[in-house]
């Protein structure tokens, strides 16, 4: 598995696709650069991605309060993959910051094209929901 293919495999959303799966959705992703400053997603806008994080560190703010820090790892705006919400949270720079970047309509495009793909992240998200019934359930 590439490199890119085993960061991708750590993030919830991928985590139990299988190896095909997984190399068609390592496909969509494109390296982003930022320097210290830049605002990468802004909240209130449309979520238009997902954004893992591969090396540097991001501020996370919510109405100009610090939510979080988040370093190379860290992944942001996967539900944008699905839905196309207004971001919730403002994602800042602190330094050179290096993404994988994943857009919306990419994802989509390939969900249509290969039903397998999709299948297997119905799957997933059916997964994820019974998981998180159960956990209300249990509580």
């Amino acid at each position: 598995m590439t490199t890119i293919a085993t960061a991708l495999a750590g993030v919830p959303i991928f985590r139990d696709l299988n190896k095909k799966a997984l190399e068609r959705v390592e496909k969509l992703a494109r390296e982003r650069s930022y320097g210290a400053g830049d605002v990468i997603v802004k909240e209130g806008d449309e979520g238009v991605g997902f954004f893992l994080i591969t090396s540097g560190k991001v501020a996370v703010t919510k109405d100009g309060h610090d939510l979080n820090t988040l370093r190379a790892g860290d992944f942001f705006g996967e539900m944008a993959l699905l839905d196309n919400y207004r971001r919730s949270a403002t994602v800042k720079a602190l330094e050179p910051t290096e993404c994988l970047a994943m857009l919306r309509s990419d994802f989509i495009a390939e969900l249509r094209a290969n039903a397998d793909l999709a299948i297997e992240m119905l799957q997933l998200m059916s997964r994820r929901v019974r998981d998180a019934d159960a956990r209300l359930t249990h509580d």
